[in-house]
């Protein structure tokens, strides 16, 4: 009987442990949610960054009046950087495109 009532608490005591990390369990995911939307925001916000930057420095240096570097830099970012985005989040999800392997 004395071996049951052991078997018993140890039991209790791993149900207790589980409904523990159940509860911590949707602050650690609303943490990684976070992450991963900021990880993306800057992926994409830095090679904008870096367009806006470029394009002034050329729009200063060429003095073209028909012709905007900013503005054809800062698509050009956001197209990088959505592309680089994208990519990233497929890695880390696991949505990798799997070759098909020939057959011989």
């Amino acid at each position: 009987m004395q071996k049951f009532n052991d078997y018993l608490t140890q039991q209790a005591d791993i149900l207790a442990q589980k409904a523990e990390n159940l509860a911590n369990r949707s602050k650690r995911q609303y943490i990684y949610r976070v992450t991963v939307l900021t990880i993306y925001g800057f992926q994409v916000a830095v090679p904008v960054l870096i367009g806006i930057f470029g394009g002034q420095f050329l729009d200063k240096c060429l003095k073209q009046t028909h012709f905007s570097w900013t503005l054809n830099l800062i698509l050009l970012g956001f197209i990088v950087g959505f592309y680089n985005a994208n990519r990233w989040f497929c890695h880390t999800i696991g949505l990798k495109k799997r070759k098909k392997a020939r057959k011989k």
